[in-house]
């Protein structure tokens, strides 16, 4: 790879003063992890759970410059679409009225917190 090619850190390319936390399913996360450290992003990686599925979810601290803002969101909304899935409901009540419920759900995205970074020092 030549240098030119390799991505560049987030601090070389402006002082960081953003940092977006971000949580996606567990089944789109490493693909999302990958562009982002493909495109030089460095990312901190939490793992999660909850939400209306209970599933596996992963969330991510990313502080950049600003100016890569518009960047990030673009890998973001590719990697991570909204599907549509049909699950079983989980219905209460007396025996008799448990029937194979289905349910349609949304699923996947992203939901990102954008913050402003008033300081950022690396030690």
């Amino acid at each position: 790879m030549a240098l030119s090619d390799q991505p560049t850190s987030p601090r070389a390319q402006g002082r960081i003063d953003r940092l977006f936390i971000i949580t996606v399913m567990g089944e789109q996360a490493a693909e999302l992890r990958s562009r982002l450290t493909k495109d030089g992003f460095q990312v901190t990686e939490i793992n999660t759970a909850g939400g209306l599925l209970q599933e596996s979810q992963i969330s991510y601290l990313l502080g950049f410059p600003s100016a890569r803002q518009p960047q990030l969101l673009a890998i973001i909304r590719e990697v991570c679409k909204r599907q549509r899935r049909y699950l079983p409901a989980h219905l209460e009540g007396s025996a008799s009225l448990f029937h194979a419920a289905i349910i349609e759900a949304e699923v996947g995205g992203a939901v990102v917190f954008a913050l402003d970074v008033e300081r950022f020092e690396q030690l």
